[in-house]
């Protein structure tokens, strides 16, 4: 699936993420260990970080955390959203000063998204070590930040919530496709949890997908596009997208696109 992994565009803000100042954020309730681990995942290559469990799986968490807080506070304002070109270093770190957990809210999916993709490589640590619980198998319960920046209300952040989808949609497949590689069905029922804890997260994110195809506004579609293509990597995936509608709305937008090159 590596070579086939959708690709997350880059915030418009990335030339800003080495200037947050973590120790000025309050709000984002961060100890001294979590900033720490935040600094030293900066200095070192992301798979020195990611060699050890406990730190990758630290890791996770906290940029969980960062998203969550950061995303809920932040959500009043939003001056973030408003930011769909390439900034520049100067225009990046005026964005920074004026919503500086907009900001935070691109670096920490950026962040989860490299993860993700250098978790797949599967050397050693992998998705599912990180992401679901290791003594039942199911999916970390903070998943739910990641559906929280996608159904957030107000202003639509396009960055945050194509990223939040990706995300949540490559760490949904990882286990459909190991459970359908390396499972009989006798271990698959024997054995559901990782592959049935995921049910409400392939729901919600299936359901924000179809919602951006089943829009009118061309600007809708494109954002949705990574998570839908990754959606299609297992056929357990596969097969909810179709049976919940997916494919009538993915073929009315592709009917459309001759009139329509934003995606």
């Amino acid at each position: 699936m590596t070579n086939r992994t959708p690709i997350l565009a880059p915030s418009p803000l990335a030339l800003a993420f080495p200037h947050i100042q973590w120790d000025h954020l309050g709000s984002l309730r961060l100890t001294s260990q979590e900033m720490a681990l935040l600094r030293m995942a900066e200095t070192n290559p992301v798979e020195y970080t990611l060699a050890d469990f406990r730190d990758a799986s630290m890791y996770a968490r906290v940029l969980l955390k960062i998203l969550s807080e950061s995303s809920s506070a932040g959500c009043s304002f939003g001056h973030v959203s408003t930011i769909l070109e390439v900034c520049n270093e100067e225009q990046a770190l005026n964005v920074l000063n004026a919503d500086p957990l907009g900001v935070v809210t691109h670096y920490a999916i950026t962040k989860l998204h490299i993860i993700i993709v250098t978790l797949m490589a599967d050397n050693g640590v992998t998705i599912g070590k990180v992401f679901y619980d290791g003594k039942g198998g199911s999916l970390i319960d903070q998943w739910q930040t990641l559906a929280h920046v996608l159904n957030r209300e107000g202003r639509s952040d396009v960055f945050a919530q194509s990223g939040a989808a990706l995300c949540l949609v490559l760490i949904i497949v990882s286990s459909c496709t190991s459970m359908e590689a390396n499972c009989s069905d006798a271990e698959r029922n024997s054995h559901p949890s990782s592959f049935t804890s995921t049910s409400e997260a392939l729901e919600v994110t299936t359901s924000w997908i179809i919602s951006q195809l089943s829009s009118s506004i061309c600007n809708n579609v494109g954002p949705a596009i990574p998570a839908m293509t990754a959606l299609m990597a297992a056929s357990v995936t596969r097969r909810f997208f179709s049976s919940s509608g997916g494919v009538k709305y993915l073929c009315r937008q592709l009917k459309g696109k001759k009139s329509c090159n934003c995606y």
